[in-house]
């Protein structure tokens, strides 16, 4: 069995972070553990943190090594440590390995000495290409800057099974003689240079290159149906698929070093198609916004229908989110999915969504992974979004805070959804959810079952908004006119009416 360091540049020595990726942290020659440099983290308030991908493969199983030390008499920082493993297209895995340090655990530099780390990962799942290693330095106001150095990731399991022992070689017969070589014959005189022919014709021009991306380079992803591709997030290379644009932005070091934290945009180019269904992982926060209209389907039919409908699905688990919420404060977030555009749009009418707004043609599903746990409190937002199917509750449990903006959508299922607030948006069908805050300036065109009103976006109730011949089963507070709609378009309601504003 052979050990083999997957780490490159581990001690740092050729005075520069490549490979390695580098955010808040620089090389020092003051302080080294073996060699002459080492890497140094910023202290205080500042998340800093190195990371490198690496091979691997799946079976395998790593020993991690690190040494690690602070620099000062302020007290260390906490340290997080994490092996994870992907695929070649960089889809994620899952993690081999995760470790922190609690904060005031390191041994000062100054006095010589340095915490050597030992851990032993898990083995790596079947479609394993790669793995991502990342010593993450979290924020703490008043630590110290603290040393890495003599970083390994070695190979301790083998992939194949040992090699059988080789059979003695068989005998070699004697060499034939060699013949004598016969005698060179004169050099032949030079003939004319013959006559220059005509240029060829002149080739294609080749594609043009990536270009520098530097603004948002670790948060901004760009997609473009209609590009070239495959891509690789640049504006000048866009990736050609949705999914590959979220698996680029979500399993990104600065995604899964900071998680919910993190806020990731794709950002879309008009009249885009993506004909697949995509998958946003849990403990996340992503943005697919369009800068003019963009569709999730092939679109080939009328009105930019499409003919297999595609999904969004979004996953949640409890467990990935308590990975950054148990980290303290400074990871504290929830996970968000934003879908739309940056117009304000005109989604909210049955025909004019496809002139500028992002057409969903299938469901977004919000599917829980985690096991042990399916509660846990996400955001859903819908900007000038029009969702073909609906809201479909696949395992998840706890609150889904909804907000609509110049949006429409079929069904809304989910019984702990909580449309906190609708605003110039239209829903065409079913609707079976837990509460509902302010709907204003909305179309109601479909049986509503509610369990209450809440005021968590005040002032709560129905302003300025229109229905279909529906039944409405739960509280409804509403405002005047939004009660000559109902009341005229002959809708029945079981349930206690609180009318807002009246003057009777």
């Amino acid at each position: 069995m052979s050990i083999q360091n997957k780490i490159i540049n581990g001690g740092f020595e050729t005075g520069s972070f490549p490979p390695w990726s580098a955010t808040g942290a620089s090389i020092t020659g003051l302080f080294s553990h073996s060699g002459s440099f080492a890497a140094s983290f910023s202290g205080g308030t500042v998340n800093a943190f190195i990371s490198q991908f690496v091979p691997a493969a799946p079976t395998e199983r790593f020993e991690f090594l690190v040494s690690l030390a602070k620099n000062g008499p302020q007290p260390s920082p906490p340290v997080s440590i994490t092996v994870a493993y992907y695929t070649a297209g960089f889809a994620f895995l899952g993690y081999g390995l995760i470790t922190s340090i609690p904060s005031n655990r390191l041994p000062n530099v100054q006095t010589g000495t340095w915490l050597e780390v030992y851990q032993t990962t898990s083995a790596a799942p079947a479609g394993t290409a790669q793995a991502l290693v990342i010593i993450n330095k979290l924020p703490q106001a008043g630590s110290a800057p603290i040393l890495a150095d003599d970083v390994a990731l070695l190979t301790i399991q083998p992939l194949n099974g040992p090699t059988g022992a080789t059979g003695p070689a068989g005998a070699t017969g004697p060499a034939g003689a060699t013949g004598p070589a016969g005698a060179t014959g004169p050099a032949g005189a030079t003939g004319p240079a013959g006559a220059t022919g005509p240029a060829g014709a002149t080739g294609p021009t080749g594609s043009t290159g990536p270009g520098i991306f530097e603004w948002g380079q670790e948060s901004i992803i760009w997609a473009d149906s209609n590009a070239t591709g495959p891509g690789n997030g640049t504006p000048s290379n866009p990736y050609t698929s949705l999914q590959a644009a979220i698996t680029a932005a979500t399993s990104s070091p600065f995604a899964v070093s900071l998680g919910m934290r993190a806020r990731l945009i794709i950002l879309i180019a008009a009249n885009s198609s993506f004909n697949e269904d995509v998958v946003i992982p849990p403990a996340r926060h992503v943005q697919l916004l369009g800068l003019g209209p963009w569709q999730l389907g092939d679109s080939t039919l009328a009105n930019f229908a499409s003919s297999v409908p595609r999904n969004i699905t979004v996953q949640t688990s409890q467990a990935a989110e308590d990975f950054y919420l148990n980290q303290g404060p400074a990871f504290s977030a929830r996970p968000v999915t934003v879908v739309g555009t940056f117009d304000n749009g005109t989604s909210v009418s049955t025909h004019t969504n496809y002139t500028d707004g992002a057409i969903i043609s299938g469901n977004v599903i919000f599917q829980n992974v985690s096991l042990g746990d399916p509660f846990t409190t996400i955001e859903f937002q819908m900007h000038n979004a029009n969702v073909v199917g609906g809201i479909v509750q696949s395992g998840h449990q706890g609150q889904l805070n909804t907000y609509m903006y110049n949006s429409q959508i079929s069904t809304m299922i989910h019984d702990g959804l909580r449309l906190q607030r609708m605003l110039d948006s239209r829903i065409n069908s079913t609707v079976n959810i837990a509460v509902y805050s302010e709907i204003t300036n909305s179309f109601i065109n479909g049986n509503f079952t509610v369990g209450s009103s809440v005021s968590d976006v005040p002032p709560a109730g129905i302003f300025s908004s229109q229905f279909g011949t529906i039944t409405w089963t739960g509280p409804l507070v509403l405002d005047t006119s939004s009660n000559y709609y109902f009341v005229n378009s002959g809708s029945t309601l079981t349930g206690t009416k609180t009318f807002l504003f009246s003057l009777t």
